[in-house]
This record gives structure tokens, C-alpha cells and sequence, in this order.
């Protein structure tokens, strides 16, 4: 079967669900570096074209606003600006490898260009992508082409009446709606359960009540990583009624 032939037979049916576990040390998946160019950037946007008007909703300050916008790389916030985005990620260690799909500073994603082009097939214009340069410590270029990649769905799939889950507690210890899994392994996120017609025709989103794992996928777009042989980081599958 070639490539587009598994991509639409793959849009068809959502009959089990995947959460990504995002890893908790440096590695493929997690390189260990931070943006160039990203900080001085939007603090001169704030400064010198953002209208004065607008600072106080940031408190007047260029570091706030720039963890607002950092916001925008996990929540459903909006589509990221030109301006906002970061241009150029460099690792502090040479990697010779990296995932597919790797995570980055403030937990923005990257992806390569073989995992764009199938997600980008499945949901065409769901999902919002750019160029973004991965260099060694010395400035060249990592191996191959990468896009950041911010996650364009948010669904309310998750069933926390059907789940073991712990929840969020504030400091009154009230409690929240926000709930997580009680650990990372697979025994954990099979406790997890989410509808499969809530998430029908979805392949790729992140829940907005379930705070850990947060970005969930089709077994469709799993299946077609796993053909083409793509590397990313650890995933466990949800329950899915």
C-alpha cells in the first residue's frame, strides 16, 4: 500500500486512543539547549512595536508578556504570530540523533518533516507548523528540516467519572475540575478513559481536563509512525468507550 492509500484508509475509524508521555530528563526527546534570539525578540516587539496602550495588560513588563506567549505553545490560546515564534533552538550537547517528535524549552513541540507531512495529511490545516532551526552548540544545523508545531484541537474527551485520576487542589484546598493521571506508566494511563465520539475524526489534540498526559492521538496516526519507522517519545494507550 502506498503512502496515501494508508493515509485516507487511516482517516476512517478512532477505535483506540494514545497519550504521549513527555520525558522528565534530557535526551532524544528532550534536547537539553534553549532559543536564540527568542528573549531579545519579543522583548524589542514589546518595547518598540507593541502599542503602549497594551503593556499594562502585561503588567508593563517584556517578561511577562513573554510567558504569555509561551502560553500559546500548550493552551488553547490561539494561533501563534510570526513575531511570537521562536526561530532557532540550540542544543547546549551534540546529539547524533533525535525523535521525530521531540519536546523543547516552555514544552514546545517540534516535529521532522516526514511527521508533519502525515499529520498535515490527516488533518489538513488543523495544526500550525513553521520552520524552526536545530543547531549543535556550535551553530551548525542538526541533520534534516524541523517546524515547530502547535496543537490546533482541544476536545473534552476525557471521562474523569470513568478514570482513576488524581485532580488539582488549590491552595484553600478546594478542588479543581483539572485532573491528571496518577503516574506516567502504562498501568496508569490505561485507568484513563476517554469517548470515541467525542474524539471522532480527531488524530492529534491535546484535553482541556486532563492536565498530565495532555496530548492524546489516534491509532491511526500511531499505526503510520510505526510504519514509517518514526521515533518518538513514550506512549501508552487510554481506555476508549
Amino acid at each position: 500500500m502506498d503512502d496515501d492509500l494508508a493515509l485516507e484508509s487511516l482517516k476512517r475509524n478512532l477505535r483506540m486512543v494514545w497519550a504521549l508521555i513527555e520525558p522528565n530528563s534530557f535526551g532524544d526527546f528532550f534536547p537539553n539547549g534553549d532559543y536564540v534570539g527568542w528573549e531579545e525578540g519579543t522583548q524589542r516587539y514589546f518595547w518598540e512595536t507593541m502599542a503602549a496602550a497594551q503593556r499594562p495588560a502585561f503588567r508593563n513588563s517584556h517578561i511577562v508578556y513573554r510567558c504569555e506567549l509561551s502560553r500559546k505553545f500548550t493552551e488553547d490560546l490561539g494561533p501563534i504570530a510570526p513575531h511570537e515564534r521562536p526561530s532557532e533552538f540550540r542544543m547546549r550537547e551534540a546529539r547524533k540523533s533525535l525523535g521525530s517528535l521531540i519536546i523543547l524549552t516552555n514544552r514546545l513541540l517540534a516535529v521532522d518533516a516526514t511527521l508533519k507531512e502525515i499529520i498535515e495529511a490527516l488533518e489538513p490545516g488543523v495544526h500550525q507548523f513553521w520552520p524552526l532551526r536545530i543547531t549543535l552548540p556550535k551553530g551548525q544545523d542538526f541533520a534534516g528540516q524541523h517546524h515547530g508545531m502547535i496543537i490546533g484541537r482541544f476536545l473534552d474527551s476525557f471521562l474523569p467519572e470513568q478514570s482513576d485520576v488524581g485532580q488539582a487542589t488549590g491552595a484553600e484546598g478546594e478542588v479543581f475540575d483539572l485532573c491528571h493521571a496518577k503516574g506516567p506508566t502504562k498501568k496508569d494511563c490505561s485507568n484513563l478513559t476517554v469517548s470515541n465520539s467525542a474524539a471522532a475524526g480527531a488524530h492529534l489534540w491535546r484535553e482541556r481536563r486532563l492536565s498530565r498526559p495532555n496530548l492524546l492521538f489516534s491509532d491511526g496516526l500511531q499505526a503510520e509512525i510505526a510504519r514509517r519507522g518514526l521515533r518518538i517519545p513514550k506512549h501508552h494507550q487510554l481506555k476508549a468507550v
